[in-house]
């Protein structure tokens, strides 16, 4: 970092303690910015996710809690840190699995059900990213049982509105097409969403699509329904072609070229910053050969180079529309994919100073 500015924060990151909040950020009045933090619920002990690689490779990446943090007194210990760092809301992925399907208990949606019951939210709102890729499929033999839950959920104080609206992204428009069959069924399926939204007295619903940024799937989008275009990670389009290591300087510009690709298409989009990307930990359980490729020397300043470069532009481009603007980081806690925010063994609370620090 060649700035006087970023070259005090890294003195600061060095010596301060943990900051404490005198305002929560949600409740500054003259806020124009909310920014999420996707929350990805692998870490219940009952999945996967928890490889040996994870834990005997990439220690440093041990949240201070445990690898378990889907406890009640960890999430509230999750929402403490992330009110203190100024984070607005966190984006569960949501999940419809064969279990749920059988009103059997989804463990990746355990933190957010933990939220939801949480007593004290300190302001911190909540909404969902519906992961719909391939294994969590939704079609129309789902869609009544998905959206009367989906709805329950908006009614809750702490959910998300955006245009007064709750606000609800996918993952996949490709997975919405396959199940479904054709944009107009995709429509249809999300007016409905909204009339039965408005018919248990919500305003209707903001719904957010993730897709690359071309005019082929912003068109598509649009047809479908959606309202807002956005993503979940940019890691294709941040890694340097050809190479099995990128530094992590080249991550912030090259993401800021693919945010500035969607002011081109149309229609409102929500940014979203790709914090790092560094898959290995899961390697050998998706039978990976050769190391994935990723983004080397992650570390606080690269989270305040990242997070700050996120507000700039946004506040600069007024991407969503008039009025606020919602942005998106990735992630709070993908650990084995390399991008967390948590308090960790390697640097403590640093990560979450730094956004606090971009942030102000």
């Amino acid at each position: 970092m060649n700035s006087k500015a970023g070259i005090g924060f890294l003195l600061l990151i060095a010596t301060c303690g943990i900051w404490k909040t005198e305002l929560y950020a949600q409740d500054k009045a003259a806020g124009e910015l909310r920014v999420g933090a996707y929350y990805f619920d692998g870490w219940t002990g009952k999945t996967s996710h928890i490889t040996r690689s994870l834990r005997e490779d990439f220690k440093g990446r041990k949240p201070v809690w445990g690898w378990i943090t889907s406890r009640p007194e960890i999430i509230q210990k999750q929402i403490t840190a992330a009110v203190e760092a100024n984070i607005d809301f966190f984006s569960f992925c949501w999940y419809d699995s064969d279990l749920s399907k059988k009103n059997l208990a989804e463990p990746r949606n355990n933190a957010l059900n933990l939220f939801v019951k949480a007593k004290e939210k300190k302001g911190l709102k909540f909404n969902l990213l519906v992961a719909n890729h391939y294994g969590y499929l939704i079609g129309p033999a789902d869609w009544d049982r998905v959206t009367k839950t989906w709805i329950d959920l908006f009614e809750d104080e702490a959910y998300l509105k955006f245009k007064k609206k709750p606000l609800l992204t996918f993952l996949s428009l490709r997975m919405l097409l396959s199940t479904f069959g054709s944009p107009v069924k995709i429509k249809s399926a999300l007016d409905k969403l909204r009339a039965d939204a408005k018919a248990r007295g919500l305003e209707g619903v903001q719904i957010a699509i993730c897709v690359a940024p071309k005019q082929a799937d912003a068109d598509l989008a649009k047809a479908c329904g959606f309202d807002l275009l956005t993503g979940y990670n940019y890691h294709d389009q941040t890694l340097i072609a050809g190479q099995s290591v990128s530094p992590i300087a080249a991550l912030s510009p090259k993401e800021q070229s693919v945010w500035a690709g969607f002011l081109k298409l149309g229609m409102p989009y929500m940014p979203v910053s790709t914090l790092n990307w560094d898959p290995r930990p899961w390697d050998e359980t998706n039978k990976v050969k050769k190391a994935s490729p990723h983004f080397d020397g992650y570390s606080p300043a690269s989270v305040y180079q990242s997070v700050k470069g996120l507000k700039k532009w946004t506040l600069e481009n007024h991407p969503s529309g008039e009025g606020v603007q919602v942005a998106m980081i990735y992630a709070w806690n993908e650990y084995g994919e390399g991008a967390w925010l948590t308090p960790s063994q390697q640097y403590q609370n640093k990560f979450l100073r730094a956004v606090k620090e971009a942030l102000k």
